[in-house]
């Protein structure tokens, strides 16, 4: 897969996707550290946090399924409004907590720099917000409110129905995070093929440093193709209860905002245990800023050889020295 760097490179763009090569090619890192960061993020991450999460809120949502009885709401209501809420709710307090963290310079040592060109324009950040109260207000809940009946027929469970066993929950939301991370992948490198990038893609990348609000700017087709399609399809096609199913989406909303927020935790406490994603936000964070490779996560790119670029740098340890330390922009939404 690999060969050893040497002082003289050239770029040249051969594969699906677009993906610049360098030959020599740089080295990738070993199988090793690769297996040991996917453990992490898909069964520490998303299996095993997530599903001990998941066992903690079922009484809160039992609690929410007692109410909407009470209401006569129907099931077709409640799953449009349980889903939509958990979006808007995530949405709201992971953006809203970055950008605190921008507007009164907190947490600056996580901060991954910004240069001048790379912070969006007012006018940018406000129809990005309007796309984004559009969604969470008007075009999701009608769509979770059609897509009710499809996740019926692919075998959902009864609202009322109890968790499945504990091995079974983490088993699922692996499915879901592999799921994502192949079908994400695959999407997300074709439409930076260039007989699509402009007319699909581009829009996401006009955040060339990106933030969190961000993560969902993106054209229509994208957004189905390459958003709600990987996120929804691993617990849609496996017939997965409910609760799991706002289970995973708000783990991959978490991830998402964290990746595209310019922020990155490795080496804290919280990244220790678990609860942050710092290879993943330097890993994506790469993807905005030089635009060459980096189209999923580790693993895939690993397997895919889309991150000479990402690798020339030192990868997520080089990434970082490099982007920190160097006089930030700070952002304000303006």
């Amino acid at each position: 897969m690999s060969a050893k760097s040497a002082p003289a490179t050239t770029a040249t763009n051969t594969s699906l996707g677009a993906s610049p090569r360098i030959h020599p090619r740089p080295s990738y890192a070993p199988f090793s550290e690769v297996a040991a960061t996917t453990f992490k993020e898909v069964v520490w991450q998303a299996g095993i946090l997530g599903g001990c999460l998941a066992l903690l809120l079922e009484p809160l949502y039992r609690a929410s399924l007692d109410f909407a009885a009470a209401h006569n709401v129907s099931d077709q209501v409640y799953f449009a409004f349980m889903t939509s809420a958990v979006h808007t709710v995530l949405y709201v307090v992971v953006n809203g907590g970055f950008q605190i963290m921008d507007s009164f310079l907190l947490f600056q040592e996580y901060k991954l720099e910004r240069k001048p060109y790379m912070v969006a324009k007012p006018r940018l950040v406000r129809k990005m917000l309007f796309e984004a109260f559009i969604s969470q207000i008007v075009t999701g809940p009608i769509l979770a409110y059609f897509l009710y009946p499809v996740f019926q027929w692919f075998g959902m469970p009864a609202f009322s129905s109890a968790l499945p066993s504990f091995p079974h929950i983490v088993k699922q939301l692996m499915i879901g995070h592999v799921f994502n991370d192949v079908l994400f992948y695959i999407t997300h490198r074709t439409f930076h093929c260039k007989a699509l990038y402009a007319t699909f893609h581009k829009q996401h990348h006009e955040f060339a440093g990106t933030i969190g609000a961000a993560a969902e700017y993106a054209n229509p087709v994208e957004t189905v193709v390459s958003n709600q399609i990987p996120t929804i399809g691993g617990m849609l096609f496996f017939g997965a209860h409910p609760l799991l199913i706002w289970m995973w989406i708000g783990l991959r909303l978490q991830q998402t905002y964290e990746a595209h927020s310019g922020y990155c935790f490795e080496g804290t406490w919280l990244e220790t245990i678990g609860l942050s994603h710092g290879e993943g936000a330097a890993h994506h964070d790469h993807h905005h800023t030089s635009n060459r490779g980096n189209f999923g996560c580790m693993y895939t790119d690993w397997i895919g050889g889309t991150m000479d670029h990402y690798m020339q740098v030192g990868g997520k340890k080089g990434y970082i020295d490099l982007k920190k330390g160097k006089g930030f922009v700070q952002r304000k939404l303006e």
